[in-house]
This record gives C-alpha cells, structure tokens and sequence, in this order.
C-alpha cells in the first residue's frame, strides 16, 4: 500500500479536540431550541383553549356567563403572555449564543488561514533565482498549490498512517483508465503542473504535487522537463525534478478556468487538498455553480464529510 503525504490534512479533518468550544456551544444552543419548542406549543394550547371558551362565552347570556369561564380565561390570558415572554427570551438567548459560535469559527478559520502560510503566488515571487538542482529519473508529480501550505516527507507518512481509513470508489463511481487519459501535451517554462517526484525506496509511492515547468530539455520523444518543487521540505532551497510529459498533467491558469467543463457526479478524479499542495484520489458528488467541486477524498475517516476545490485543481485521475 503506498505512503500517502497528509500533513495538511490531518489538522483540518477528524480532530475533535479542535472543535470543542463549538461543539460545546452548539449543544446548548440545540438544548433551549428544544426548550423553545415546547413553550410555543404550551403557548399554543393556551391560546387555543382560551379562544374555545371565549366562543363558548359569546354565545351565551350576558348575565348568565358562569364565573369560573370568566376566571379560566382569564388565567389562561395571564399564562399566555407569561409563555409568550419566556419565549422572546429564549429565543434573544439563542441567538446571542449562534452569534458567539458563528464568531468562534470564523476566528478559528482566520487562525488557520494565516497558519497555512503564503499563497502560490507569493510562494512565487519571493523565490530566489537560483535553484538546487536535484534530479532524479524520469519521475511524476502534480502542480505545486497556491494554497499550500509546507509538509514535510515523514511528517506526511506518519499523519497518513495514523488517519487512514482507506475507502474504495463506490461501485456506481467512474473511474478512467490511467493509459487513455495520457494525452500528448507539450509544456512551456512557466506552466503549472502537477507532477509524481520518483518515489523513495523507503517511503513507498510518492503522491502528486504542484509543481512548475523551470527548464525544457531536448525535443521530440527525448523532451524532458526539469519541475520545480515550489514549496519543498528543506524552504531555504528550492528543488527540481527530472521529469517526462506522461508524468505531468496540467494544470489549468486561473484565466482560462471558465472554459473548464463541470465533473459529472462519480467520476473519480485527482484532487488538490484545501490546504496542501499535494492531489488525492476523489470522487466528484456535485459541482457548486460557483468555479468548485464538491468532493469526497478517499481515506476521510468520515465518509459523508465532503471538500470544496477550485475546478482547475480538480484534474484526471491517475494512479
């Protein structure tokens, strides 16, 4: 079974200790709706038999209305705005409680923002001219990611053994031949891709990464690429790839994302994962209508938890 790099995804899935302020506020907030729900309906009945009895009343002689009739309703009057004021109550409570939790959250979101460190972009422009040239056999690997943050090799490995929890494609889920999807593209200095690095003896397959066309070497079927690794291990220097076209796929610049056709629901696709740089097996569950897909990665521990990805990171599958 191949090592799986998952740094990134350890702190934003499957950590309960994280959310517990939230959860712990959600809960109370759960308990006074339930309290809220049964003082409306206690209201309701009230007003409810005091509205029989007031037609009861009505139709009666004046003078000959019973006292305790008059006495019920009127206690049913008292009870009502005493039901009615509990509720306001509650209900102002309630919400000053969803307000602090909705608070709490984005704070939390803000926190690991920031924590994720700087986008591709950034990434980009602050790198220095020079690179450390490291190159290995004809290896793979995927599109550095802009919104990636660093992620050490055996750092990934052990996140991956701890959270695995490997669930296979369903049945119904469409997944392409790896052979048929290898299209003949030729790339250009410059271009996002996502690319396999050849994999450490030791550490089992290498997953894809974003990465970036640095050099174009030779012509032809002896066309390879030197790709750079924008956010590696080591951050004091930057390292390249040896790489084929068969063992990159490109990513498609944020410009041209419109022209993207929507994932159909099932296909199983490569994807970038919220806060790494690195592109997991997913099947597509729906498309939002706003430039993302709606995933489900394979190996989250909650298998009804679902990923939003920007489409253009959302690429063919291959293993």
């Amino acid at each position: 079974m191949s090592q799986r790099n998952r740094s990134g995804r350890g702190s934003s899935r499957n950590n309960g200790g994280s959310h517990g302020e939230e959860a712990q506020i959600w809960d109370s907030c759960k308990g006074h709706l339930g309290e809220i729900i049964n003082g409306i309906n206690a209201e309701n009945d009230s007003l409810k038999e005091l509205v029989g009895l007031d037609k009861q009343v009505g139709a009666m002689d004046p003078n000959k209305i019973p006292n305790e009739s008059l006495k019920r309703m009127e206690n049913l009057c008292r009870s009502g705005v005493k039901f009615s004021e509990a509720n306001i109550t509650a209900l102002k409570n309630v919400t000053e409680q969803l307000k602090i939790l909705r608070a709490v959250v984005v704070a939390k979101e803000q926190s690991e923002a920031a924590a994720a460190g700087p986008s591709k972009r950034a990434a980009r422009d602050s790198a220095p001219t020079s690179s450390l040239y490291d190159f290995d056999a004809a290896g793979d690997s995927p599109v550095p990611s802009p919104m990636a943050g660093p992620r050490k090799q055996s750092e990934r490995n052990k996140d991956r053994d701890r959270e695995r929890d490997s669930i296979p494609p369903k049945a119904e889920s469409v997944e392409p031949p790896g052979s048929a999807n290898k299209s003949k593209v030729v790339f250009v200095k410059g271009d996002a891709v996502a690319f396999k690095p050849k994999a450490n003896p030791t550490e089992g397959m290498a997953d894809w990464i974003m990465g970036e066309v640095a050099q174009v070497i030779g012509d032809g079927k002896n066309r390879r690429y030197k790709v750079l690794d924008i956010e590696p291990d080591d951050h004091s220097k930057q390292k390249e790839y040896r790489s084929s076209a068969s063992n990159m796929i490109a990513i498609t610049p944020e410009s041209q994302a419109s022209t993207l056709e929507d994932w159909k629901k099932s296909q199983v696709v490569l994807a970038l994962y919220p806060n790494t740089t690195t592109f997991y097996k997913a099947e597509v569950h729906s498309m939002d209508g706003a430039g993302k897909v709606n995933l489900k990665f394979e190996g989250e521990n909650d298998s009804t938890t679902l990923q939003q990805v920007e489409r253009r990171f959302v690429i063919e599958y291959r293993a």
